[in-house]
């Protein structure tokens, strides 16, 4: 049998059973993934109201990000200073950025 590495110096050993139907299972197995934790990790974080972002939401905001830069640069190399509508643009993606 191989042992687990830490497995004696685990901080956490209390364990706690739940019940789940089949489908409640799938639905957290899945939500896990997406954030990239083990079921056990995305459970803990869940019950103690801490953060558990998805992964999708980390691609999504660094598209925007990129996006956002893409969008400066065109607006600085296209010398359209006072263009209300690229103002406009850059002041969603920023206010994106923020929330």
């Amino acid at each position: 049998m191989t042992k687990r590495s830490g497995s004696n110096t685990r901080r956490r050993a209390i364990s706690r059973p739940v019940r789940l139907t089949a489908e409640e299972d799938q639905e957290i197995r899945k939500r896990a993934a997406e954030c990239g934790k083990t079921v056990s990790g995305f459970l803990r974080a869940a019950a103690l109201g801490k953060n558990v972002n998805s992964l999708t939401d980390d691609r999504v905001l660094k598209e925007v990000m990129r996006l956002g830069a893409l969008q400066k640069k065109l607006f600085i190399d296209g010398k359209r200073i006072g263009d209300r509508e690229y103002a406009e643009v850059l002041i969603a993606i920023t206010e994106y950025h923020r929330a």
